[in-house]
Parts: structure tokens; sequence; C-alpha cells
């Protein structure tokens, strides 16, 4: 964007032969400035030309501001200004011709009463003028504060140029502040008074379009920048801009209602779902439909206020007279006619209020308020208007609030919580908060087993969940702050979203707060669920839909249903039930051929993972081993995976690229797998030992089998002892006085109380003579004592600490210390006695010798020159402006012409 919007715009009218040397060459200059600013457009330049810019009072100021600017004249006022502390000729250069541009305004070389219509802005032209200049010159930040004094020192000069009752003051503004109120200024004077038959010639480029809003957004940021009265230099310049511009007749508030405008045709206004508008806002539904039908059917629309009052108030009409909108006299509105009827009916509404919400029991007049704001939403929001009228309904309303203000009613109703909303933002709002009245009625439903509607709310809450998402990215100027506040308010519970996640499984819910994710279900397609069923084949014979057990060197499965590992591994291997297609998991699609069941693991750990990520704590690391056990356990089983082929280890790779994937995302960074010369068997024999000591507290305590069924438990238990054996040494090391420590937790616990003979004995195994000779006690390693086992260590790894077989020794030390000197009392003592000794040293040569005199010579020196740097700083502050602080200031070489 170019720093001097207005300046080639007018050279362009003067010479347009000259238009593209003089572009080119501005935008060397300008381009210079931190880098970061871009050069306009060509196209946006002649585009604006026909905005017919002579016109404007602005122009006509900038251009007779510019004839003295250029005007060098003759005057020597060096002088002057080196007496006022400035130095650098730069700044110098710049004074004086500001200097007789002032004496030029004063001696009415040029007449402003003849350039503008009122006074009221040529405060504003005359900064315009001089923010264009400081940007051109690249001035710091100290430079500018001199001028801005300077300016403020002829105050006598300004006020020919302004009106009397409105002084003009100059903030001291550093040049990135300056720059984007410039801005400010070029959007607000320029696309105010640009005819709005050019806006669908605009529309043709988005970058046009781009170009404009930019400038508007710079004002809103200005305004959210200076809220609530804040003061500094910035705010102040911008505060009294804005409020020279406050008549809603005027630019500013207009502004963004036209960017707004603007947006609209580019991109025409729907919900984030795609529903069409209603048209003339006539429609007197209370609900949104679908969450109305599902209350109604259920019987729980009438548990609130809220529908009730919604209905009340769609019995109040309101008639569009003359009066009601003689003020609104844009022409950016489309439904004039709607707007003024509704405000009317709002007028009769606010006018009975006191006796309306007295008829509702127990209706906080804060509710009752919300309500009739949400009301309001959905008749705008159900109009085919534009942004516009929106702004012009609140600006009556406004209006309507100052007027009954001044009346005695005890409850009142504003809009104070306006922020330009269109009309998607209105929609979204009121279906949001209409949804959190209901919302404990709707969660009473999900707790009752039989209802027919439950999948349905849980879709329904699934849509506010993925609508509450777009909200949460889409609030840049703070239209949905209420709702998101209050959505976060009832779900920002644990216990909530786990109750949701319990009650609506596979929605996602547990996501919705994720600050890293931009939508509600990040692996998730639309698709048909038909077309992914004939992408991926079925795999029937192979589909792992059962727990997976243990199963011994004769095949036979140990599998019990009755065990606490059962029931995690039927829910981890549960059947994706949805309606979406995991995206995340295509790139197996291909693979599928190959390796069956490998997309349909894929969809599993993801939902797994999902879930995982919503636990916490213990649960959430039980959880993870469980997860990291059956993975491995369900990859031996997919077909061609194991085996020294390249295509299969490239499947491998590019399932566990999916999953590292989905790690990230859901920022999960304590549950990995490890993915390098992966030894099934191995984890195999794992798995087995995690799920006997998840199982051993059930199996040993709460009597899982009688008489024969017991005998199939003593053969799991004659399987897992073998198992048990080959891995105790590896996984424990035990010491004498500290126990066993555990090196593999996460499938081994070195407890003898776990030993599988306990077990044995507690099945009353020895009963069956088969396998009383068969199984041997595993004992625990043998204990090893500490100290020497670290003994070993240091005498493996350090070995020099130990190594003293070449060192003698007698029973007399080789040193012996002095008794005194050791005694920390004597070491003090003496350095004490030390330290006095030179002082004494030090008092006698100042007193007694020509050192004193020295000494006292250079205090009297000092003293002078004391008071003479203090007068000097006396004459430097006795001037018309200070110099203030130059630490930051570039270095300059001052010289005199000779």
């Amino acid at each position: 964007m170019l720093k001097l919007l207005i300046k080639p715009i007018y050279n362009v009218l003067k010479n347009i032969s000259t238009l593209f040397s003089m572009y080119i060459k501005l935008c060397k200059n300008e381009c210079l400035y931190n880098n970061c600013l871009k050069c306009l457009n060509l196209e946006i330049i002649l585009l604006l030309v026909t905005w017919q810019i002579r016109k404007l009072d602005l122009y006509k100021f900038y251009e007779e501001l510019d004839k003295l600017y250029k005007d060098e004249g003759n005057h020597n006022l060096y002088d002057m200004f080196s007496h006022l502390g400035v130095e650098d000729p730069d700044v110098i250069k710049f004074l004086k011709k500001i200097t007789r541009i002032l004496k030029g305004l004063s001696n009415q070389e040029i007449s402003v009463d003849k350039l503008t219509k009122t006074k009221n802005n040529n405060c504003t032209y005359f900064k315009y003028w001089l923010y264009d200049k400081l940007i051109i010159h690249g001035l710091q930040k100290q430079d500018i504060k001199i001028i801005s004094d300077f300016l403020n020192s002829k105050k006598n000069y300004l006020d020919k140029i302004v009106s009397s009752n409105k002084p003009c003051k100059f903030y001291k503004l550093n040049l990135n502040d300056i720059y984007e109120l410039k801005n400010i200024f070029d959007y607000s004077e320029i696309f105010h008074d640009a005819d709005i038959s050019i806006y669908d010639e605009i529309l043709k480029d988005p970058k046009y379009l781009n170009y404009l809003k930019n400038g508007l957004s710079l004002y809103r940021r200005g305004k959210i920048r200076c809220l609530s009265g804040k003061k500094n230099e910035y705010c102040n310049e911008f505060n009294e801009y804005a409020n020279n511009c406050n008549n809603y007749e005027t630019r500013l508030p207009y502004l963004s209602c036209r960017e707004k405008f603007l947006s609209s045709l580019l991109k025409k206004d729907t919900t984030s779902k795609g529903e069409p508008l209603r048209g003339d806002g006539t429609n007197e539904d209370t609900l949104d439909s679908t969450l109305y039908k599902l209350l109604e059917k259920d019987k729980i629309v009438a548990k609130t206020h809220i529908n009730e009052f919604y209905k009340a108030l769609n019995t109040y009409n309101g008639t569009y007279t003359v009066n009601t909108c003689n003020l609104l006299t844009d022409n950016l509105m489309k439904e004039k006619d709607a707007i003024c009827n509704l405000f009317r009916r709002v007028e009769n509404i606010l006018e009975k209020w006191d006796d309306f919400v007295s008829k509702y029991d127990n209706l906080d007049p804060k509710d009752a308020c919300d309500y009739l704001n949400y009301w309001i939403y959905g008749k705008i929001g159900n109009l085919d208007g534009s942004p516009c009228d929106i702004d012009n309904f609140y600006f009556l309303w406004h209006k309507h609030s100052i007027y009954e203000s001044k009346n005695k009613n005890k409850n009142k109703c504003f809009n104070e919580k306006y922020y330009g909303f269109n009309t998607e933002e209105l929609r979204n709002k009121k279906k949001v908060f209409d949804f959190l009245v209901y919302y404990e009625s709707i969660k009473n439903k999900l707790k009752e087993a039989k209802n027919e509607s439950k999948k349905d709310y849980c879709s329904y809450i699934k849509h506010i969940f993925e609508l509450y998402k777009i909200m949460e990215w889409k609030n840049d100027s703070h239209s949905y702050k209420e709702e998101l506040i209050l959505f976060q308010n009832k779900f920002s519970s644990n216990k909530e979203l786990y109750y949701l996640e319990e009650n609506c499984p596979d929605m996602c819910l547990g996501f919705v707060f994720n600050k890293k994710l931009k939508t509600l279900c990040p692996f998730e397609e639309n698709t048909s669920l038909k077309l992914t069923k004939e992408k991926v084949k079925q795999c029937e014979n192979l589909v792992s839909n059962k727990v997976p057990g243990e199963i011994d060197k004769n095949n036979e499965d140990y599998n019990f249903s009755s065990l606490p590992s059962a029931t995690v591994y039927n829910k981890l291997n549960g059947e994706v039930i949805t309606d979406y297609y995991y995206s995340i998991c295509e790139k197996l699609i291909p693979l599928n051929d190959k390796h069956c069941g490998i997309y349909n693991l894929c969809t599993k750990l993801v939902r797994n993972l999902k879930e995982l990520s919503t636990m916490k704590k213990k649960e959430r690391t039980d959880r993870c081993e469980y997860i990291i056990h059956w993975i491995y356990h369900e990859i031996s089983k997919i077909p061609n995976i194991i085996s020294e082929n390249i295509y299969e280890s490239v499947a491998l790779r590019e399932f566990f690229n999916i999953v590292y994937n989905v790690l990230r995302k859901l920022d999960i960074t304590n549950c990995f797998f490890n993915t390098i010369n992966i030894n099934f068997n191995e984890h195999k024999e794992k798995k087995y030992l995690h799920d006997y000591f998840k199982n051993y507290d059930k199996i040993k305590n709460e009597g899982v089998c009688n008489g024969e069924e017991c005998k199939k438990y003593c053969k799991y238990v004659l399987f897992i002892n073998e198992t048990y054996g080959k891995y105790i040494n590896r996984c424990c090391y035990c010491y004498k006085s500290e126990g066993c420590k555990e090196h593999y937790p996460y499938y081994f616990k070195c407890d003898d109380n776990y030993n599988p003979h306990t077990l044995f004995e507690k099945l009353q195994c020895n009963n069956f003579e088969e396998f009383r000779e068969k199984f041997k006690k595993v004992d625990t390693p043998v204990p090893e004592d500490h100290y020497v086992k670290r003994l070993a260590y240091i005498s493996l790894n350090v070995p020099h600490l130990l190594n003293r077989d070449n060192k003698k020794f007698s029973i007399i030390p080789d040193v012996v210390s002095d008794k005194i000197t050791s005694d920390p009392f004597h070491t003090f003592a003496l350095g004490s006695f030390g330290f006095l000794g030179v002082l004494l040293i030090l008092f006698i040569l100042y007193r007694f010798t020509p050192m004193g005199s020295y000494f006292n010579n250079r205090d009297a020196r000092n003293k002078e020159s004391y008071f003479e740097n203090f007068e000097h700083q006396f004459l430097e502050d006795d001037v018309q402006f200070k110099r203030g602080d130059t630490q930051n200031r570039r270095m300059r070489i001052a010289y005199h012409q000779a």
C-alpha cells in the first residue's frame, strides 16, 4: 500500500502523461520504510481518478498548502532554530517550510475560507498534509516531537485556519501511528464521498475491495485500541478526529456499514450451514425450526419462558410513518420499510415494557432484556437487507434510548451490545443463545435410555458445537463475544463434556475448546457412506471384531469376556459407527487390497485417540497402555504386513505416519509407538503380561470360576507363568534393603504378590493332575546389596576413584597444620587489624602532607564546574520549547553555510 495516497492522484489529474514515471519513483521511495509497505497498484490509482477527487475540500486545501511548501522563500531562520535547540539540518529545513506556510496563512496569501465549506475540518486537513510530509521524510519520534512542540507554540497562526471553538492541537506520535492515522483519513474522506454507482466496478476485482476494507479495518482497530476513554497521544488524536465526525449523518458511523455492504456483494450473506434468508422478515417463527421440532416432540418447549416470550413479542404491531425514519437518508438501505416497521414494533413494546415483563413470574429483568434482544436478532437476521439496514435500525434505537433515559421506567432495555453485526452473525447468535436456554431440558432427555430422539438431540448438539467453533474463529470484531462467554460458562467443566461424550459418542464434542483445531472434527469429511464402503474391501473373514485374547503354542485362545481387559478391548475394537469419512486415513485405501483391514483399523485408532485426548491423569495413562498393546496385536493380524517385501514396509510406515499426525493434531505428547524394527512376537508377549497384571485382582478376589470352569483359568495361569519367568530378570532389579525396581512398569510388575503361583494356589489348580507336575514357581531375582552394586558400577565406569594401591600411608601426616593459622577466629582478627592499620596510614597522609591540599582544591574545582553546568542548563530551559531527550535520535553534524 502506498503511503502517499492522495498526492499521486493529484499529480495524475494534472498530467496523466507523467503517471508511470512518477509512480515508479514514488514506489521506490515509499517501500523503503521498514520494508513492510507495498506500493499501490497502478489500476487502483486509475480507479481513484474516476472518483473526481478534484471536488473534495481536502484536495483543494492540500493543493494550496503544497504551493506554499514548494516556495522556499529567502528566510534565514537557521539562527532562530539553533537557539531553540534544533541542530538537525533536515528538521531545520522542514521547520523553515512550515514557518513559510504559517506566515502565508497569517498574511492571507491564501484564503482557506474560500477553499472549504466549513472550518470544522481544516485542522484535520492541515494534519493530513503534515503527516504526508513526515512520512515522506521518514522523521524519527524525537524529530516529530520537536515539530509538534513548535506547531503547538504557534497557536495564534493556527487559529486563523480553524474555528475558534476547536483549537488545533498536535500530538507527539511515532511514525507508525502517523502512518495508520493518515490511512484512516484517506479512507474516511475519499471512500465516503465516492459515488456508490462505482461499487459494481469495484466488485469486479477483489483487490480493489480489499484495498478499501483495509482502511476501514484500521478505523475499527483504532476504536478497540482507544476504548473506555484511554489516554495516550494516539488515542487523543484518534478520538479528536472521530468526535469531529460523530454525527450519524456524516462519515465514520457509516464506514463499517459500507464496508459490510461491499463484502456482502462479494460474498452473498448466508448462514454457516447455507440456510437462505427469509425475505421481508415477516416470518413469525420463534425458535430454530430443527430445535423447535425436537422440543415440541418431547413436550418440553414450554419448560422455559423464552418461547412464550417470543410469541408474545410477535403480537405487537408497528406501522411505518414518515416521522419514524426521517433520520435515515443513506441510499445503501435495501429494506427501509421493513426496518422502520420493525422499529415501530419495538417502540410499542418498550412503551408497555414494565407491564409486559410483570406477566412472567420470577423472570429476571436482565433475562427479559436478553430475550428482547435475541428476538430482534431473529427478525433482522431474516431480512434480505444490507448491513446498512441493520446499522440504521440500531441508530434509531440509540436515539430512542437517549429519549427514554429521561423517563422513569422501572425496567429499561437499551442496545448496549451492538457491534455492527451482519445478518449471518445475528442468526448464529440467536441460534446459540436459544440452545443454551434449553440445554438443561435437552440434557435431561439424554438421560432417558428409551428416548427415540436421543440421536437427533446429539446431532443438533454437534451442530451447535460446530457453530461455536466457526464463531470462535470469526470473532475478530468481537461480534460473538457474549455468546462465546455463555457457551464457555456452560461447557467449560470437564464433567459436562464427559457427560456429553458418554451420551453422544463419536461426535468430537470433547474437542470444542481445543484451540489448535479450527473445526470440531479435524479428521472427518462429509461424504457418502456407501461410496466409502465401495472403496474399502470389507474383509469379512479377517475383521477383528472380538476381544483379543492370549494364544498359547497350541493355538488355544484364552479369551475371558468377564475380565477388565476384555471390556477395554471391546471398546477399542468396536466398529466405527458414523456418517463421516475419516479423510486422514484415505491414503490407506489403495493399500487395503493387499493389506485387508488396514483402513478400518486406522479409523478405529483415530476414534480411540480422540477419546484418549479427552482423558486426564491416571485414566489417560492406563488407556494409552491398552491402545499401544491393542494396536500391535491388531496390526499383526493384517495380511502381508509382516514381510520383507518393500511394499509392505511402506504400508506399515504410512500407517504410523498417520498415527503420529493424529497425535500431533490432538496434542497428545505422552503416548508413543515404536515404529523401528518392530518385533511383533515380543509385543505380543508384553501384551499378555500387561493384561495379566490388569486382570489379576479380578481373578484372585472375585471367584471368577467354579469347578471345571477353573480348569481353563489354570491352563491360562500355566501359560502366563512361562512368559512371566522369561521376563522377570529382564524387568526387575531387586535389592536387599529397597525392594525391587521396575524397569518397564507399563507391562510388568515386580511385586511378588503378582506371582502366578499365588493364583495357581488360589484357584486350587493342584486339584487338576495335569497341572500339578507342570507348574514351576518363578522366584524373584536374587536380591543384591545396593552398596556393592554401586561400587561395582564405579569400578567399571570410574575406576580411578577406587585406585589407591600405590598410595603410601603413614601414621605421621605429611603436613602438620599450624594451630593458630588454622583457627578461624585468629584469621578474622588478623585481617581486621590489618584493615585498620591501612586506614590510619591514609589519615596521616591526608592530614599532615600536601596530598590533603590537592583533594581540597579538586573539590572546589568540581563545585565551580557544577554551578557553571547548572547555569547553562537554566538558560537552555528558558527557551520557547524544550529540546527533549535526544538519546534515540540520529547523529548529525551541525554546520553553518559559508
